[in-house]
């Protein structure tokens, strides 16, 4: 029998310091130390209606050549400017955006054999009352505390915290993401050239804009560049990458066009698209 944690019940200790926490966005595989597991897939997207429940899975395997001991738990989590996710100290007031409260997971510690894998369970019962939005929260997934893993240096064993985050957005009802455009511009990374799109979301649930945009530059050179798709939450603006894909771009890199460029195309996500037609100094 499957038996749960309530969440809402359980106050997490959650500390989180750079680089101790490792968030997983598109690579699924952690290893800090004697700490390794590959997990799959790092992120779940819902759609929901008010008194539905859900409940899926996560692939945990333990790549390390010892047993591995882990705790689970659960953290709010946002965006920062530069596409950051940024976990919630555990003493912060639940967000409004927060689904903590409707969320139970399988246990809070479990234990892997190397080269083993567990498919971990977790479920979110959205209330019949619930409004037309967006929620979302993270399940966190580190080392035992007990049998945190230890680098040696020399007669000093440093502890190694290391940590995934796998990020839940949950859509109830009627709730939808509204993108505009307010600027294409070109970026001063340091890296090299860059453009983006500067997109705001007045919706009610994020958007993951996608699609590919054709270029022509200064010197009649065409190309087309790939829409970087990171989600854009609700009520807020973000810079949105446009990227060279050798296979698919016709160039190798940005720094193969002259500027000014022009860019035509569509931007799309679930549920809407809009029309590029500009140009970049």
């Amino acid at each position: 029998m499957l038996r749960f944690l309530k969440l809402n019940h359980i106050k997490w200790v959650f500390m989180v310091t750079l680089p101790a926490l490792l968030l997983v966005l598109g690579s699924p595989v952690v290893s800090q130390g004697d700490f390794a597991l590959r997990i799959s897939p790092p992120n779940f997207e819902f759609k929901v209606e008010p008194g539905q429940i859900i409940r899926d899975t996560i692939a945990l395997e333990n790549t390390d050549v010892n047993r591995g001991t882990y705790d689970v738990r659960t953290a709010d989590w946002e965006l920062n400017e530069n596409g950051g996710v940024v976990i919630f100290p555990a003493d912060q007031s639940l967000p409004s955006t927060s689904c903590r409260p409707w969320t139970r997971i399988e246990r809070n510690t479990l234990s892997l054999a190397p080269n083993r894998t567990k498919r971990y369970r977790f479920e979110v019962n959205v209330p019949h009352d619930a409004p037309d939005g967006e929620c979302r929260f993270a399940i966190v997934i580190g080392p035992s505390a007990d049998t945190a893993a230890t680098m040696n240096m020399g007669s000093l064993n440093v502890p190694v915290v290391g940590s995934i985050a796998v990020v839940v957005y949950v859509t109830v009802g009627e709730a939808t993401p509204d993108l505009s455009l307010k600027e294409v511009k070109r970026l001063n990374t340091g890296e090299g050239a860059a453009i983006a799109m500067r997109l705001r979301n007045s919706g009610t649930a994020h958007a993951r804009p996608f699609g590919s945009l054709k270029v022509k530059d200064a010197k009649g050179k065409s190309a087309e560049l790939l829409i970087v798709p990171f989600p854009v939450l609700p009520g807020e603006a973000r810079d949105i990458r446009l990227a060279v894909d050798s296979r698919f771009s016709g160039i190798e890199s940005m720094e193969a066009l002259t500027f000014p460029i022009s860019l035509k195309g569509l931007v799309e996500w679930d549920g809407g698209k809009m029309k590029i037609d500009t140009v970049v100094e």
